[in-house]
């Protein structure tokens, strides 16, 4: 410790004895000489800060936009780039000034200098598009959006272009953006469904149901024909079960009877009459027009007791004032089931005035070819009654042995319709002559000939063929048999 101490005395003592001598070294000297050399000092300290202070081109340019100068502030700006400055500040403050200028190509062409300088700034890329979207460069700002996408996703930038290709017809393109985007996480609902129906125009069935049961899970198909389209591919995809489950959450949520007949008609277009009428009865009540189509569906099957069956409960608990199409389907369902008394109960609750003509002419002709011909005549009696003289028309028109509509004379017709009303029969005539096993054609002369052979000699007709095949003795032919 006191050895510490005897050394920080002494180097106190040589450091004071060295400023003592310094001070009078100093104070020897001539005090003019002192002051200038500080004085030299100032004056060279103030020069490089006065220096340093000074405003550059930034700062020049910043206070002659202040002051309104812009046209100055622009040569500065145009003296750096010719002098190569490619700052980005440069050209910014330079696009920036052609902009207020109005000189709207120049402006263009530095922003997409900047642009290919920086072509990693999105920023930059951003700011093009938005100059080419606002002086309607289409082909450009489709090209930046691409870019922007690329580089970094957006979905507004997503949203942009889909739209733009959408209505400038570039489906191909369109698709190939949809699918890009998609892969960046881009789920915007609509164009999901956009891309799936692009799809599924393209073969890809799998894909595009894929696509269509992701947004229906979330609940966001609204449109029935985009319920539809899903339910075809699924069908389309064998994959019915799952068809038939969705819709009937759809038919539940919708309560809509004609969307729900149109799902159950193509189950049973699909082969699936099984799936459609599982479908029926759980979206429907009894009387309504759903659960009616269970009848027609077993109808269609020949399940003609079950069809029965149904149709009778659905009778029972169908409205009066039920919708004339529905009870047309009824009697067309009842008459395909076998049993005409309950097509016709179905038309008297609905009324015989409101039933459909043509429902009511296939209740008559139910009847006829049950061979019931007085309650054909009493219906139709009724309708002539009820319905007037059309109604008479169409009832007469099912009866045994007439045409519903007439036939129409040769002599009526346009020259150009006889003319192929005449080659039409004369190739039935050449192809029926050319099958295997037909008979020569006769001539007028042997037409004639045969028909005053029928008239003066008797010739073997069917009851004649029936006893040679029974082996009796049958009437001999004579040489007319020839023609």
């Amino acid at each position: 410790m006191s050895s510490a101490v005897a050394i920080a005395r002494s180097f106190w003592t040589k450091t004071h004895r060295r400023l003592d001598a310094a001070q009078g070294a100093i104070a020897g000297r001539s005090p003019v000489r002192a002051h200038v050399f500080v004085m030299g000092l100032l004056f060279i300290a103030a020069a490089v800060v006065g220096y340093v202070l000074l405003p550059g081109d930034a700062e020049r340019i910043a206070m002659l936009e202040r002051d309104g100068k812009t046209i100055e502030a622009r040569q500065i700006l145009e003296q750096k780039f010719n002098a190569g400055d490619r700052g980005q500040r440069t050209l910014f403050q330079l696009e920036g000034l052609y902009e207020q200028s109005g000189n709207i190509p120049k402006a263009g062409q530095t922003l997409e200098l900047l642009a290919q300088q920086r072509p990693r700034d999105a920023n930059v890329q951003r700011q093009l598009g938005q100059f080419y979207k606002l002086t309607h460069a289409e082909p450009a700002y489709i090209r930046t959006l691409w870019a922007q996408i690329d580089l970094r996703y957006s979905e507004a930038a997503c949203r942009e272009l889909i739209g733009l290709l959408r209505r400038s017809g570039q489906y191909a393109d369109e698709q190939a953006a949809l699918v890009k985007c998609r892969q960046k996480g881009y789920r915007r609902p609509d164009d999901m469904v956009r891309l799936a129906s692009l799809l599924a125009v393209d073969g890809d069935i799998k894909e595009a149901s894929y696509l269509l049961r992701a947004v229906d899970d979330l609940r966001r198909l609204k449109s029935d024909r985009e319920r539809l389209q899903l339910f075809e591919l699924l069908i389309e995809n064998d994959q019915p079960g799952e068809a038939q489950r969705r819709a009937a959450r759809w038919v539940k949520a919708t309560k809509d009877d004609g969307f729900a007949l149109t799902l159950i008609s193509e189950l049973a277009s699909a082969n699936r009459p099984d799936l459609a009428i599982e479908l029926a009865r759980e979206t429907s009540a009894p009387g309504d027009s759903v659960f009616l189509s269970i009848g027609e569906l077993m109808a269609d099957r020949d399940q003609t007791v079950a069809a029965q069956s149904i149709l009778r409960g659905w009778l029972d608990k169908a409205p009066p004032d039920m919708e004339a199409s529905v009870a047309a389907r009824f009697i067309a369902a009842a008459v395909s089931a076998g049993d005409p008394d309950l097509a016709l109960a179905g038309a008297q609750k609905a009324g015989l005035a409101r039933v459909p003509i043509e429902a009511a002419a296939g209740l008559v002709r139910s009847f006829e070819t049950s061979n019931r011909r007085a309650d054909a005549d009493s219906l139709r009696a009724s309708l002539r009654k009820i319905r007037g003289p059309e109604a008479a028309v169409v009832a007469e028109a099912t009866g045994p042995g007439r045409r519903p509509v007439p036939a129409a004379k040769p002599s009526g017709l346009e020259p150009w319709r006889n003319a192929l009303w005449k080659r039409l029969k004369d190739e039935n005539k050449v192809s029926a002559a050319n099958q295997p096993g037909a008979k020569p054609a006769r001539s007028a002369k042997d037409l004639q000939a045969l028909k005053r052979a029928r008239k003066y000699r008797r010739l073997p007709n069917a009851k004649t063929r029936q006893q040679q095949q029974q082996g009796q003795q049958a009437i001999p032919f004579n040489y007319f048999n020839k023609l």
